[in-house]
């Protein structure tokens, strides 16, 4: 593996690792984040919802009581407008539900069962509680998040209707009868409304902004890792390459005309000056080795020729 592919290897290696690290950071924090979101956004539905009971009672009912008397309008129950009223912001607020649940309600299919018994006595307990935040799972096995606030007799007028069945409308008593929702009194804590969001509703929000961002921080690496790649190839792998072969060269006793680009201030640029002196000493040393030889072989015959005039002059004596 040559040196480029293991600083690839390297840098992806980091990046997968921060990359996977700074994923799941985002994703706790996203997450809390949606369902924080989430919660306010039931909160000002609940609000709304409160809103429209108020409105009904205190503006409504006063203009139809009259015909209240003779004939049972739903339009004039808070509760049924405050319903109604979320039916239609439920249809831009997708997977919210709202419900009222009451522990003597007039009408039974909003008396309060299970789970929801125990937070209306947990208001009853505790009067300062203004709502209670929490998840469960129903019995489908899937998971939610609400949020609930009590229901409590703060207007006089509410006992016309929930007071006694004697002093109730009669269109009332008609239509619910004389068991059920009565005998309520002035700021007690009857039920509680509240809101339900699936979990996955905030989980998806969070995947999404999750993803969202990884595919930025992916999309800034792929750039930069671009750039930086180009960078090393052409400042210090190509350098590196030219050094490399050089090298090679001068192993091979090749060194005529070998010169290295110098032009640089940086350390690849001081090495390719020390190796360029390099080659200059390495030059002379060779073109210095090549005359000696000749010289050698002088000395050597004017030896040769010596030993033989001396023979010479040894037999001439004799």
């Amino acid at each position: 593996m040559n040196l480029q592919k293991r600083l690839s290897s390297v840098v992806l290696a980091i990046f997968l690792s921060g990359w996977l690290i700074a994923g799941l950071t985002a994703y706790t924090m996203e997450k809390r984040n949606a369902r924080q979101d989430t919660v306010h956004t039931a909160e000002v539905l609940l609000g709304t919802a409160i809103a429209a009971r108020s409105y009904t009672s205190e503006e409504i009912q006063p203009l139809l009581i009259d015909k209240i008397t003779k004939d049972f309008i739903p339009q004039t129950v808070p509760s049924y407008s405050a319903q109604q009223l979320f039916a239609r912001l439920g249809k831009k607020y997708q997977g919210y539900t709202y419900a009222e649940r009451v522990l003597n309600p007039t009408n039974r299919q909003n008396i309060a069962k299970g789970w929801q018994v125990e937070m209306i006595q947990a208001f009853i307990k505790n009067p300062e509680l203004k709502e209670i935040i929490g998840e469960r799972t129903n019995m489908e096995g899937e998971d939610f998040l609400y949020v609930a606030k009590p229901i409590q007799v703060q207007q006089q007028s509410c006992l016309q209707c929930h007071g006694k069945p004697e002093v109730a409308p009669p269109s009332l008593l008609k239509t619910y009868g004389y068991y059920n929702g009565f005998d309520w009194k002035l700021n007690e804590i009857v039920g509680t409304r509240l809101i339900s969001v699936p979990t996955l509703i905030p989980k998806k929000q969070a995947q999404k902004e999750v993803f969202s961002y990884l595919l930025m921080i992916a999309s800034v690496f792929l750039v930069a890792y671009t750039t930086v790649s180009l960078i090393v190839q052409h400042w210090i792998l190509r350098p590196l390459d030219a050094i490399s072969h050089l090298v090679e060269q001068v192993s091979l006793h090749r060194v005529e005309n070998l010169q290295l680009p110098d032009e640089s201030f940086d350390e690849l640029g001081k090495l390719s000056k020390s190796v360029n002196r390099l080659i200059i000493s390495l030059q002379k040393a060779l073109s210095n080795q090549k005359r000696s030889p000749h010289k050698k072989q002088r000395g050597d015959n004017n030896n040769r020729q010596l030993g033989a005039n001396n023979k010479q002059q040894r037999t001439h004596d004799k």
